[in-house]
């Protein structure tokens, strides 16, 4: 389910919510949006919360502000606000300059206030302790970030990022790239993958669509619409009794593919009757596995792109033989 997360409540808080409109404790969500921010928390509830891993890693868009002249203490809006005396650049083609130099892969500071961890200590746990707090570098992948609006020191802004990535953190960097100092002062997430905002729910309404069934079919998503960003393949019945004995299966099992899967992919399997069966990953069958009968390991996870459409005719005798390990199996003991 996708949820309108609103301004002053924790993702926890909304997960309490949806735990007690839906009647059942197994609900988690696919990555924290702060207090500060709105918009869209990914929600699964029951059998889903066992591909929650599968949308964490997803890109994400957002769009927000980002106050210029000053520093925070979280980087954004929620945190001690001290003035700085350098002046404010006013010319737009500076900031979009500074904007721009932050694009691409490159190594993040985590604000000193964010749940990430050193020996084992969350670095807000540091910070509200008086304690000197670790620095935490990490890989980000920032696809844009783009200048909207720019007015009275607040720039308004679009952004692209992979998973991961602080937005209180681009905003404090941009500051530090003009020499004036900036934070964070709206955050909004519009889309997780190709998942959107504009599909989502409003959290007054939840106990309402949790009381209708009509209105809780066309709300909630299923697991195979939800991980629409794998590549789908189908399998026949004797390679699904193999997979809920936990067991693999070989490119030779599969009946229909959106894609030929490639060694390393994670793709999303389905039976016959288009049930989703499991999240499994590809590999080499010649790589230390046997062909068929294997059991299965379960401690390997992957994100991989769909890639473009196939027909089952194109998985033929000259591609690879591949073996299908189960991530995670999703589909009911029959």
């Amino acid at each position: 389910m996708l949820i309108d997360k609103p301004r002053g409540m924790t993702s926890h808080d909304v997960v309490d919510r949806v735990r007690k409109a839906a009647g059942t404790r197994k609900v988690g969500h696919t990555g924290t949006l702060d207090p500060m921010a709105t918009g869209l928390l990914v929600i699964c509830l029951g059998q889903a919360t066992k591909v929650s891993r599968f949308l964490t890693g997803l890109p994400k868009r957002y769009t927000g502000t980002i106050q210029l002249g000053a520093v925070s203490s979280t980087y954004d809006a929620e945190g001690q606000i001290t003035r700085q005396d350098q002046s404010v650049p006013s010319a737009t083609e500076e900031i979009r300059s500074a904007m721009n130099s932050q694009i691409g892969l490159h190594t993040q500071l985590a604000p000193p206030f964010s749940a990430v961890k050193v020996r084992g200590k969350k670095l807000y746990e540091y910070a509200r302790a008086g304690e000197a707090v670790p620095e935490k570098h990490r890989r980000v992948l920032i696809q844009s970030f783009e200048l909207i609006d720019h007015r009275e020191g607040e720039i308004s802004f679009d952004a692209r990022v992979g998973s991961g990535t602080y937005i209180r953190s681009m905003a404090h960097d941009l500051g530090a790239k003009l020499g004036c100092g900036a934070y964070l002062s709206a955050l909004r997430r519009v889309t997780v993958g190709e998942l959107r905002v504009e599909d989502a729910v409003e959290l007054d309404a939840l106990d309402t669509i949790f009381k209708d069934p009509v209105l809780l079919g066309q709300y909630l998503m299923n697991t195979s619409d939800a991980l629409k960003h794998l590549p789908h393949i189908t399998i026949g019945a004797e390679a699904r009794r193999s997979v809920m004995h936990g067991q693999g299966f070989t490119t030779n099992d599969i009946s229909e593919a959106e894609a030929v899967p490639l060694a390393g992919e994670t793709v999303l399997v389905v039976d016959s009757e288009g049930e989703v069966v499991s999240v499994a990953q590809a590999e080499l069958a010649n790589s230390g596995r046997p062909a068929a009968g294997a059991a299965a390991d379960s401690n390997d996870s992957g994100d991989s792109p769909p890639g473009s459409a196939s027909t089952p005719e194109q998985i033929d005798s000259d591609s690879p033989l591949l073996y299908f390990r189960s991530i995670r199996v999703l589909a009911r003991t029959d």
